[in-house]
């Protein structure tokens, strides 16, 4: 990393030295001179770390770094659950991965997650992972919710100026947020201005590398961070009233997904296939409000031939009207339990994974029913 630095470094005093060397006449020119070679250092940096594979460290890099080392020590397929807070507190990825490979299944299954993640992160941190990884997913699982799909600069509400915000908005990161304020401002004008400035604010500094080398490090040796959370105390009071008038009750119709979201996850699909993964689907971890479930639902419709696992089964529903809830919208431990071993069984009805190994040991039979 030191050496990458000095390289760097020193080719950047080279091409100042080069102009101060040779000065070119008149102000105007001068300031066009210097601008053009602060622009052209700054995009050989970021090139250059790039090809080199150097990120900026955060917890998405360090869970990144703990799904690469599971894939180089597990040479079996792999499964990447690709989402937010959502899952994160969801999906425990080591006991899906015993209850597939009960039935059968071969996969390792891997949560990729991480709270207030836009899609724009998760997309960045996925195709880090995916140059570093021996190997593509057999299978990516992409996380679809209304909160994200509405807000293609989502990483204001989080952070601003942060680690996280910066990072994202690299080229292609900021054509989607582009794209996305160009398509419609769900909140309104003033939201809109509010946005468009801070993206103005943001971009600069990703683009001119602002804080990379502070933070810079690769997935081989950053820090371990697995995207499990458990959680075992609730953050915030769910009544019983909440959850049985949300957790019973169905959306009056099912809303329209929106035109951002499914236009960035098919240029993702597209990403996917190009790098050899097998299969795409979609899903969404059970919540309090029938509104975000419905959500999910509407998707599956608008792409029947995408396995597609809504939250709609009234049933596993009904196992969550219990204390099980971190908040309305986030399972604890045992909640993630129970919607976990659904899960599976709706991994296997999909067919997604394949057709499992000869003779499986059905351990989940007792534990299902």
């Amino acid at each position: 990393m030191l050496a990458i630095k000095m390289i760097l470094a020193g080719a950047t005093l080279l091409l100042t030295a080069y102009v101060l060397r040779r000065p070119p006449a008149g102000a105007i020119r001068g300031l066009a001179s210097f601008l053009a070679a602060f622009a052209i250092s700054a995009a050989l940096i970021g090139f250059s770390a790039h090809k080199a594979g150097i990120v900026r460290d955060g917890p998405y890099a360090q869970i990144a770094a703990n799904a690469l080392r599971e894939v180089k020590a597990d040479p079996s397929p792999y499964v990447l659950f690709v989402g937010a807070s959502y899952s994160r507190n969801a999906i425990d990825d080591e006991a899906l991965t015993r209850k597939l490979r009960a039935h059968g299944y071969p996969q390792r299954i891997i949560t990729f997650a991480l709270e207030g993640a836009s899609l724009q992160e998760r997309d960045l941190r996925l195709r880090q992972f995916l140059r570093a990884a021996p190997r593509p997913p057999d299978v990516v699982f992409l996380e679809a919710s209304p909160e994200f799909d509405r807000a293609p600069v989502h990483g204001f509400a989080i952070a601003k100026f942060s680690e996280r915000v910066i990072g994202q908005f690299d080229l292609r990161g900021t054509f989607w947020a582009l794209r996305g304020l160009a398509m419609g401002a769900p909140d309104g004008l003033a939201d809109f201005a509010k946005n468009a400035i801070l993206l103005g604010l943001h971009v600069p500094l990703n683009w001119f590398n602002v804080g990379l080398f502070h933070e810079a490090t690769t997935l081989q040796k950053t820090p371990a961070l697995s995207s499990w959370d458990p959680q075992h105390t609730p953050r915030r009071t769910v009544t019983a009233a909440m959850r049985t008038h949300g957790l019973r009750q169905e959306a009056a119709s099912r809303p329209r997904p929106y035109a951002w979201g499914e236009a960035f996850r098919a240029r993702q699909r597209a990403m996917l296939k190009a790098a050899g993964v097998r299969a795409i689907a979609y899903y969404f971890p059970p919540v309090i409000d029938p509104k975000e479930r419905a959500y999910l639902a509407a998707l599956c419709k608008a792409h029947p031939d995408t396995p597609c696992i809504a939250p709609l089964d009234r049933k596993m529903l009904a196992a969550l009207d219990a204390p099980v809830w971190f908040d309305e919208e986030h399972l604890l431990a045992p909640g993630a339990a129970i919607y976990d071993r659904w899960l599976a069984r709706q991994i296997m009805k999909t067919g997604v994974l394949g057709k499992p190994e000869a003779h499986p040991q059905l351990a989940l039979r007792t534990e299902d029913e």
